[in-house]
């Protein structure tokens, strides 16, 4: 294994707080940890929710945008 597979294999993948709905939860469970690694910091930070659809959706992740908002709206307070 080389140093940087050793690194990714010790780095936590990112869990998404609180309490997703379903579709979202579905999604995350089909997304490999890389793309977890790199969809987690625009689904609980200020990146549109639209623009997060419409990139997963072409990845073959129906999700809307409402179900985005949804959960960020149901997060809003919790601690990550």
């Amino acid at each position: 294994m080389s140093g940087a597979e050793s690194a990714s294999a010790v780095l936590p993948l990112p869990v998404l707080p609180g309490a997703p709905g379903e579709r979202l939860r579905a999604t995350w469970s089909a997304l490999s940890g890389t793309e977890k690694a790199a969809l987690h910091p625009h689904l609980v930070g200020t990146t549109s929710a639209e623009w997060i659809a419409l990139v997963l959706t072409e990845h073959g992740h129906r999700i809307s945008a409402s179900s985005i908002r949804n959960y960020r709206r149901s997060t809003k307070g919790a601690t990550t």
